[in-house]
């Protein structure tokens, strides 16, 4: 079962922003922001800014009228702003509505800007929501608290403490616009919402809603693929640029840039991932088009010749719906340091809790797959037979039938699997999942053929009725106990909390590059350490790793590199890449690193974030620590470290590099230090296994 425990508590009974406000505009900032000491946020009671406000309340009033008087005469803009901030009050965010009634926003952390004052509101086809709007209601804050479980990522159970507040807006015509502000100690975020009930369709033509940072902010970015027969799919690496670069790629023509995007900001000595979550059936997956002239990086909609091969589309790409109508949120990540946002849940703190009331059946695993040994067939029941006595053999759930599984019969070696105590996943593409009917009558030949899961193939589009198919997939394969593996995807927005049938996805530069990617051998390892900090940071990711036999295009990481990558990353369904011949040449200590190893952890720490250059996470299952580490460079890492708060584990195995790095992992028992030193060599990695007796 899904346990989800939800606590709303009120935070205010005053409209604090308003009373800040005015105190700004005749005091200033600093004497103004000093009546935030009395919010009952910060635990004083209501009755002390009561009395401040009661005793300068005449004198705010006629200076608010002289005020408002000389801002209208001198044409100054007047601007009214509300603040939410986190729980520990290190995030805040505000957002803003000038003289010409034109909403914004900004962001701060430890009080240091990270955005300054950016744009929002949307283009209705029949509302103006971008300008002269006035406030009808600012809510009263509410905090949230959540716990919840999920069937992959870092940890197995999270605890979500969130402050919330709602801003109800009017424009000239009467019509409302919400908007959501979230705050917690892991970040901020916003979305909108048409509050107003109408049956009829409404259609969003574009969103004012952008993003300006600071000229120092540079990170980690992936472009937007324009679309063509496999793209937009998020496969691509994160380049190292500035939010004011144009988007480019040595892989594909761009359009953008792509979704979660990681920055950091020394001025503001802060780490930020930029992404979304909780888009659904009534909305499209966004982008962010090229910086414009004003260093504004817009939200920006999916482009008219998306789409998934055999699928046409029967409206534009931009986002209709029904109101009352929630949109997706837009959310920051915020920390001191790159491990916060790695190890940050805020995007399934802000999606929709599970729609599977029971998830007895749902069983997150490991998988052998044939297709990386076997990637042109042939595809024969004795083929996909010796992977399933393989997983047998290592204790693994899983095994993966992907394409051309029909040359062999499904019925046959779906049997054969099953008889051997594992489940079986299958592929099958996107285009048969889009109408309902079809989708179901699908799913139920699938059923029928007693398969556990399904890996679902080629989507290539963020259009929204793209969204919508995938959320009426992963909602129809609940109801038929399946679990899903989406590839050729979009990136998944919150998703694995919404729907937990859903182990993993693809959305990412994995390992099956080493066939086709002639780039991928010189920059995996970057990228391997660029992964955690912004991909797999928001949802379990299907790199399908320990990649260890030579490909067309022969990898240059280390085969202890290739192994890290297995613990590094988080998958509900882990797929590992070689073949029964190639694990078994491994020592003995890492085949039992592959039995062992879980899809899913009951505790994760990131010991060592620097993304681009070296990571170190350490994972726990049980009684057991895994901490496994990867250099992103061509050059020697040192590494140091402190063992101390894993005491209590009375053996330790290293497995790292034999005399042929490339090909070769040699295991080593350890004395357990209390600090510990290893040089990584270039594009290497370790894993050092901590096992209580």
């Amino acid at each position: 079962m899904v346990s989800v425990k939800v606590r709303v508590q009120t935070l205010s009974a005053l409209p604090l922003a308003w009373a800040v406000t005015w105190f700004r505009l005749l005091l200033g900032r600093r004497w103004a922001d000093s009546l935030r000491e009395y919010h009952p946020c910060s635990g004083v009671r209501q009755w002390v800014l009561s009395c401040r406000v009661r005793i300068f309340g005449r004198l705010i009033f006629a200076a608010l009228l002289g005020c408002v008087t000389a801002n209208a005469a001198f044409g100054r803009p007047l601007h009214t702003s509300w603040n939410l901030a986190s729980p520990d009050g290190r995030n805040t965010i505000e957002a803003g509505l000038d003289a010409a009634g034109r909403l914004s926003f900004s962001v701060q952390h430890r009080g240091r800007w990270v955005l300054r004052s950016s744009p929002l509101g949307l283009a209705h086809e029949d509302q103006d929501f971008e300008r002269e709007l006035g406030l009808l209601e600012a809510e009263t804050p509410t905090r949230r608290v959540e716990t919840y479980e999920l069937f992959s990522g870092n940890n197995r159970n999270v605890r979500s403490l969130l402050n919330r507040q709602s801003l109800v807006f009017t424009n000239a015509t009467g019509a409302r616009l919400a908007l959501d502000l979230a705050a917690s100690d892991q970040g901020v975020a916003f979305r909108y919402r048409l509050p107003d009930t109408n049956a009829s369709v409404h259609l969003i033509k574009s969103e004012r809603t952008g993003f300006i940072f600071g000229a120092d902010v540079r990170g980690w970015m992936q472009p937007y693929h324009a679309a063509g027969k496999f793209t937009p799919a998020y496969e691509d690496y994160y380049y190292p640029a500035s939010p004011h670069d144009a988007p480019h790629s040595v892989r594909a023509k761009v359009k953008g840039w792509a979704f979660p995007m990681l920055l950091h900001s020394p001025a503001a000595r802060t780490w930020v991932l930029l992404s979304e979550t909780g888009t659904d059936a009534s909305y499209c997956a966004t982008h962010l088009s090229a910086t414009d002239p004003d260093g504004i990086l817009h939200i920006a909609f999916p482009f008219a010749d998306e789409g998934t091969a055999g699928i046409a589309s029967q409206y534009g790409p931009e986002p209709r719906w029904t109101t009352p109508w929630a949109m997706p949120w837009r959310v920051l990540v915020l920390g001191d340091t790159a491990a916060d946002i790695a190890m940050a849940s805020l995007v399934t703190d802000l999606a929709e809790p599970s729609r599977v009331t029971d998830t007895g059946w749902i069983h997150p695993g490991r998988t052998s797959w044939s297709w990386w040994a076997y990637p042109e067939g042939p595809n024969t029941p004795a083929i996909y037979d010796k992977f399933s006595d393989f997983a047998a053999r290592m204790g693994w759930e899983y095994t993966l039938f992907d394409g051309g599984w029909w040359e062999a019969g499904l019925w046959g070696i779906e049997n054969h699997a099953r008889s051997k105590g594992i489940k079986s996943v299958a592929w099958s593409s996107a285009s048969d999942f889009y109408t309902a009917e079809h989708r179901r009558r699908k799913l139920d030949e699938f059923v029928a053929s007693k398969v556990a899961g399904l890996k679902v193939d080629f989507w290539c589009s963020d259009r929204q009725e793209a969204i919508a198919a995938m959320h009426g997939l992963l909602q129809d394969a609940a109801a038929r106990k399946l679990v899903i593996d989406l590839h050729g995807c979009t990136l998944p927005r919150g998703w694995q909390r919404t729907w937990p049938n859903l182990l993993t996805a693809e959305a990412v530069l994995g390992t099956e590059s080493y066939f086709y990617e002639r780039t991928f051998p010189e920059r995996a390892a970057e990228l391997n350490t660029i992964l955690p900090f912004t991909r797999n940071a928001v949802a379990p990711m299907d790199y399908t790793p320990v990649a260890l036999t030579l490909k067309k295009f022969p990898r240059k990481t280390t085969a202890a590199h290739e192994l890290a990558t297995a613990v590094v990353f988080t998958s509900g369904l882990l797929c590992f890449s070689d073949s029964p011949e190639r694990f078994g040449q491994l020592p003995e200590e890492a085949q039992k690193v592959l039995r062992d190893m879980p899809a899913t952890w009951d505790e994760s720490r990131c010991l060592l974030a620097k993304p681009g250059e070296a990571v170190v996470f350490a994972r726990r299952k049980g009684n057991t620590w895994f901490i496994a580490s990867l250099n992103g460079t061509a050059h020697q890492q040192p590494v140091t470290l402190d063992l101390r708060p894993f005491r209590g584990s009375d053996r330790a195995t290293l497995l790292s590099e034999g005399t042929d790095p490339v090909t070769l992992i040699q295991s080593t028992t350890l004395k357990r230090p209390r600090k510990w030193q290893h040089t990584l060599p270039p594009r290497g990695g370790f894993i050092l296994r901590l096992d209580r007796e």
